[in-house]
């Protein structure tokens, strides 16, 4: 899982206009300040940043689909709490998910690993997505990762397509 969620940040990191959620503001809101709490914030400029340095690469489509994912980029933060602070359960999960659900957040992905959880839920339209959220719930740790900006679905079927070549 931890494999998963790597890759994950990768495709954040090389990925999305952003409106958050109020589940989600509400969720950080509420934890980012515990002393126990794991926050990571990235902003725009990092990823822009990484765009520019990837489209040095000339005629190299890897590079040039990276740029074009890190310069949609607006914002990623990471916030993870010890479920003994945060009281998620499975039923807390649900309801989360519930709640993304009437904010009009579709869920693309559900990962399950004995009784871990992942969830990987976006907005967008069937070109582009907008504002990803990763929810996950380990034995030890509940963690919501919001990805903010705009990603085309084609940008994404090729880094899905081809990563196996990175390795």
């Amino acid at each position: 899982m931890k494999k998963l969620i790597a890759t994950l940040v990768l495709v954040g990191s090389v990925s999305f206009g952003w409106a958050q959620s109020k589940t989600v503001q509400d969720f950080q809101n509420k934890y980012k300040d515990d002393r126990d709490a794991k926050v990571v914030s990235l902003n725009g400029s990092l990823f822009e940043l990484i765009g520019s340095i990837a489209s040095y690469a000339e005629d190299d489509e890897d590079s040039e689909t990276i740029a074009r994912i890190a310069k949609g980029i607006e914002s990623m933060e990471i916030l993870a709490i010890p479920m003994h602070k945060s009281g998620f359960d499975s039923k807390s999960m649900d309801d989360m998910r519930d709640a993304l659900k009437k904010e009009k957040y579709e869920e693309l992905m559900t990962v399950k690993e004995g009784s871990n959880r992942m969830y990987f839920m976006t907005q967008g339209t069937e070109s582009q997505v907008k504002n990803m959220l990763v929810i996950m719930r380990e034995d030890e740790e509940f963690m919501v990762m919001s990805i903010n900006g705009t990603l085309e679905m084609k940008d994404l079927a090729y880094l899905a397509k081809n990563h196996k070549n990175w390795e």
